[in-house]
């Protein structure tokens, strides 16, 4: 993709990651895990991360084929979508796919299915993953291309005190705001970046990188974004 092996880089990440002194827990891939929705891609995937015996949380995103995805994507250590518990904290994983369309969309029922997960688990801190962007980033084209029902999804949010955190991808680019006390977290791509703030398509000398998240059990959250060098 524009003279970038993006299996090279990933694997690159995905040493990178592994190499950090405390190992991680869990692998959370925010979307758009294939740009050619093809098989091969979704197997590659799997065999590159299944050595490393991790659960593996995975949501699609516009590239993705949701359906094949969860259908090479269906056995330990992976999982599509749904709700974990680690701990003291549920993380919910929700599908913004939109077919036809680059940007996302909660459609009812998954508007529903995170209402009812929030009401069950208001004893855990939440972290809501999602691979589209509910707020703006400053780019007008990617902007153009974000969750489309952003303020449904938010209206939910801002109903449940116990949402800690909202991550997603999508935008190829880090960021870390708040908003009324929960933090937004963009995470890079393990490819090439998109240029910040930039109204036309446009991409940074970033490399490829991830964030890493340490969830407290006082529903802290602590994250560093780390690029390849």
């Amino acid at each position: 993709m524009r003279g970038i092996n993006t299996f090279d880089t990933f694997r690159a990440v995905i040493k990178c990651a592994m190499s950090n002194p405390t190992p991680p827990d869990a692998i959370l891939a925010t979307g758009d895990l294939v740009q050619d929705e093809t098989r091969a891609g979704y197997e590659r995937f799997r065999d590159e991360l299944k050595p490393y015996g991790l659960p593996v949380y995975c949501i699609p995103g516009n590239h993705d084929a949701p359906d094949l995805m969860a259908k090479i994507l269906n056995e330990p250590p992976f999982k599509v979508g749904g709700v974990i518990e680690q701990g003291a904290w549920a993380l919910v994983l929700l599908d913004t796919h939109c077919p036809g369309d680059d940007g996302g969309r909660l459609c009812a029922s998954e508007l529903q299915r995170l209402e009812d997960a929030l009401d069950g688990y208001r004893a855990k801190h939440v972290l809501i993953a999602l691979h589209h962007h509910p707020i703006r980033m400053g780019s007008r084209w990617l902007d153009g291309v974000a969750l489309r029902n952003a303020d449904d999804f938010l209206d939910i949010v801002d109903r449940h005190p116990q949402v800690r955190g909202i991550i997603w991808g999508h935008v190829h680019q880090a960021s870390d705001r708040r908003r009324n006390d929960v933090r937004l977290m963009s995470t890079p791509s393990t490819c090439l970046q998109f240029l910040p703030n930039s109204d036309d398509f446009a991409v940074d000398s970033r490399t490829p990188g991830f964030r890493w998240l340490n969830l407290r059990n006082n529903g802290a959250i602590e994250t560093e974004v780390f690029w390849l060098e």
